[in-house]
């Protein structure tokens, strides 16, 4: 059975970063666009990678998920012995969207560090980077 994935919550705030739409709601202690022209700043440079990253991230846990299905659903019936061609194929891709997914991961908590000192963000020593930056996400895209 298919897993229904969830979808990106940030799509509409990462659209209007890259259409540089000064409309988007954010604390007015955090500009994300230049005043004179709708270039971004470093904070919105940082701010469009980071959502980049987690589209990123979550489409290829996606995939993932998906190979796993169809792997699974293929070795249900497969007789013992030597595996068949098509699931040698779906181990291989399984290996690639899983490499995939892991640079996906490194690229999310990069982003996240670069975000997180972009804007000076202070991140408790008991809570991660990451953590802190998505509950920063939460709480100020929402």
């Amino acid at each position: 059975m298919a897993t229904p994935h969830a979808a990106f919550p940030w799509t509409a705030q990462l659209q209007r970063l890259q259409q540089r739409d000064s409309a988007l709601a954010m604390p007015a202690a955090l500009p994300m666009f230049a005043a004179e022209d709708k270039a971004l700043t470093a904070a919105g440079q940082a701010l469009e990678l980071l959502l980049l990253a987690g589209e990123h991230l979550l489409k290829a846990d996606a995939d993932v998920g998906l190979v796993a299905d169809e792997l699974r659903r293929f070795q249900k019936f497969a007789p013992p012995g030597r595996p068949s061609v098509q699931i040698v194929q779906l181990r291989r891709q399984q290996s690639t969207v899983q490499q995939a997914q892991r640079i996906a991961r490194q690229t999310f908590i990069r982003n996240a560090d670069g975000f997180a000192r972009a804007i000076a963000l202070d991140v408790p020593q008991k809570l991660g980077v990451v953590e802190t930056v998505m509950r920063w996400l939460r709480a100020n895209l929402a």
